[in-house]
């Protein structure tokens, strides 16, 4: 089976209706903060002070819940601008600071 990005263009696979499927799947959400709670386990961070750790691709901002609940601040940088348009409508419901 091919990839979609091995077809098509991202923008045929990755539009709006596929981005809001996305961020709202409790699935997807569940498997995004088990992925980003082991990336800070693996960057044994100190405790003493807070990190600032930079989410490269980072969506609709699902990794920076979880950053944030680790008590870290972080910086989001992605390329598709539907999600950063989606994060954006989103941070008030999430509680996420957009700065």
């Amino acid at each position: 089976m091919s990839r979609p990005e091995h077809i098509a263009p991202p923008d045929v696979f990755y539009n709006e209706h596929e981005a809001l499927k996305y961020t709202n799947n409790t699935r997807m959400i569940e498997v995004q903060t088990q992925l980003t709670e082991r990336a800070i386990e693996l960057l044994a961070l100190p405790d003493e002070s807070p990190r600032l750790i930079l989410d490269i691709g980072c969506g609709s901002g699902l990794s920076g819940d979880v950053i944030e609940s680790f008590g870290h601040n972080w910086i989001g940088v992605g390329s598709f601008s539907l999600y950063i348009v989606l994060f954006i409508v989103l941070q008030s419901e999430r509680q996420i600071r957009f700065k």
